[in-house]
């Protein structure tokens, strides 16, 4: 069968996530990014992601877009570790901070405080500091939910890093490198000690975006 392309640029927790699935299983892979935002709403784009928006995936007769599914795709169609659990209340786990992570995190970790530094909103093209001091509460909220969850457990799901850690993880690495994002994560030693073994992982540095190279 023909090689795995991912399509998406490695900017985007997303895509990192559907990378660090193939580098965890030892699955080669082609990474197709895009020369700006307008491309992902051309129609050759859309033919693969009908809502425009990345990652997708090719493998031969296979494309898929939604990060879980092509993560979930990744496990099952490629020998190496397990990136699921073996039992119902595992795999049960994991949908669950899979969920929270697209409804939660993501929204608001990246999108109401991260992507004030990449695309500032205030006064002379700087960061706007009120959506940002705005958003500091619920990402304290969301940090001791995280921290409690893995009070007793290295991993979301349990003893195994699953695809909820992989999903979740590049979430962090845009965080941490926000000016208040360390301190955000050091205040909670669950999370902060959960952060430290993923980032020690190789899939997660494999998959760094260029600008934090």
């Amino acid at each position: 069968m023909s090689d795995v392309i991912i399509y998406g640029n490695p900017v985007s927790n997303y895509v990192r996530a559907a990378r660090m699935a193939c580098e965890e299983k030892g699955v080669g892979h082609r990474l197709e990014g895009f020369p700006s935002l307008k491309a992902l709403k051309e129609p050759e784009h859309l033919a693969r992601h009908p809502f425009g928006k990345v990652p997708t995936l090719e493998h031969g007769d296979v494309h898929l877009f939604e990060t879980a599914a092509i993560c979930r795709y990744i496990d099952e169609a490629f020998e190496g570790p397990p990136l699921q659990p073996s039992d119902a209340a595992g795999r049960a786990r994991m949908e669950q901070w899979i969920s929270a992570t697209n409804a939660y995190f993501d929204p608001d970790v990246v999108r109401r405080f991260v992507l004030q530094y990449f695309f500032p909103s205030g006064p002379d093209g700087q960061p706007n500091r009120a959506r940002i001091d705005k958003a500091i509460p619920a990402i304290r909220r969301d940090f001791g939910i995280l921290d409690q969850a893995l009070a007793n457990d290295d991993y979301l799901a349990g003893d195994q890093m699953t695809l909820a850690d992989l999903i979740l993880v590049p979430v962090f690495g845009f965080a941490l490198g926000t000016p208040e994002g360390p301190d955000l994560v050091s205040e909670h030693p669950n999370l902060q000690a959960w952060v430290d073994r993923m980032f020690a992982r190789d899939s997660f540095k494999a998959t760094a975006p260029p600008s934090a190279g």
